[in-house]
């Protein structure tokens, strides 16, 4: 590949893999923007929006963080990045773990083991526990202490499992990026007609996921301290 069609690359949004993929998934676009609005708008009237304490404030970020990390997941699908959307993903479902876990001043248990601690505490004062990388275990570990029922435990496991493979280099993310015809590896994102089945499950599963987010946010985001 030449350094010029690389420059091009960096410099250049790539409008022929936005149109192909509007074009494609027009209907589901249409279903991620209208949810969305409504997680804003959810969140905009929340019990945590009218609390000036300093824990209803990061749930909220947490939950603005989930709701924002959808919507730049599906732009980078557009433009044919499937890891950096799946990484967007993983954001989005480890700040609503965040929210959950800081919604309430109450010990939880370690994901292995029967120490317990506050979140809360452990996150303000940077303690290994309160890691991104612990959240999710934290989170299906004490989801019934959280108040969240086992569909919410379930769902957040299978998105786990999900965009593992595509967050991490692995034998499913580097057959993502080969041109089924070709045999060519895509460079630096693009989306053609030949992903469609690939970027198609993909949609779905992020509109199964969006659509589960408005009633996390009325759980999670009122009566938050």
């Amino acid at each position: 590949m030449k350094s010029l069609e690389i420059l091009k690359l960096l410099t250049q949004d790539d409008i022929n893999s936005r149109r192909l993929f509007t074009h494609a998934f027009k209907a589901e676009l249409k279903i991620i923007s209208e949810i969305s609005e409504e997680n804003f708008e959810l969140i905009d009237s929340s019990d945590c929006a009218g609390d000036d304490s300093h824990r209803a404030a990061l749930v909220k970020g947490y939950l603005m963080l989930t709701a924002e990390s959808v919507i730049s997941a599906t732009q980078l699908l557009s433009l044919g990045h499937v890891s950096p959307s799946g990484n967007s993903m993983r954001v989005s479902y480890e700040a609503l773990c965040f929210s959950a876990l800081l919604k309430k001043d109450i010990e939880i248990q370690v994901s292995r083991g029967s120490h317990k601690f506050s979140f809360y505490d452990d996150y303000c004062n940077g303690r290994r526990n309160s890691r991104a990388d612990q959240v999710v275990s934290l989170f299906i570990k004490n989801s019934k202490l959280l108040g969240l029922n086992e569909n919410g435990k379930s769902f957040i496991k299978t998105a786990k499992d999900f965009y593992n493979g595509y967050s991490h280099a692995s034998d499913l993310l580097l057959h993502s990026k080969i041109n089924p015809s070709t045999l060519h590896m895509y460079v630096g994102g693009g989306y053609d007609n030949e992903q469609q089945p690939l970027y198609s499950e993909h949609v779905k599963f992020i509109i199964r996921y969006i659509k589960q987010i408005p009633s996390w946010i009325k759980v999670i985001a009122n009566n938050a301290t």
